[in-house]
């Protein structure tokens, strides 16, 4: 199980900062979410950090506003009481569209965890 130590320094203050501008009832749906996917936090953490390479002073921003769609998308999920992998799938589809070019929506891509990225296959996988 991922712990805290899997999120570097500057992805949580990153993160911090993102969880700062979304409503109070987005940081209870993060608690959720972790407690349902261990590891998303950081999986937000590497995606700040992809995100302060390409515009620093805007990371937080940009990053508070993919925390907001990928918690909707997740909360959306969870009152439709779709399956568990289904859920996380939401929360990453919600992180993507919130980046509206194609290059910083693989940002999110390249931000997931191996285990991440075999969920989103087998949510795939019970599409068809």
């Amino acid at each position: 199980m991922p712990t805290t130590t899997d999120i570097s320094p500057e992805g949580a203050r990153l993160l911090a900062a993102a969880l700062a501008e979304v409503r109070p009832a987005d940081s209870g749906m993060l608690r959720d979410l972790e407690l349902d996917w261990p590891g998303s936090r950081a999986l937000l953490a590497r995606l700040g950090v992809a995100l302060a390479a390409q515009e620093p002073q805007r990371a937080h921003v940009v990053l508070g506003q993919c925390l907001s769609g990928g918690l909707g998308a997740y909360r959306a999920a969870r009152l439709a009481r779709i399956g568990d992998q289904a859920r996380f799938a939401a929360f990453v589809s919600g992180l993507t569209e919130a980046l509206a070019e194609p290059h910083r929506q693989a940002l999110v891509t390249n931000a997931l965890s191996p285990l991440q990225e075999r969920a989103l296959r087998l949510a795939g996988a019970g599409d068809g």
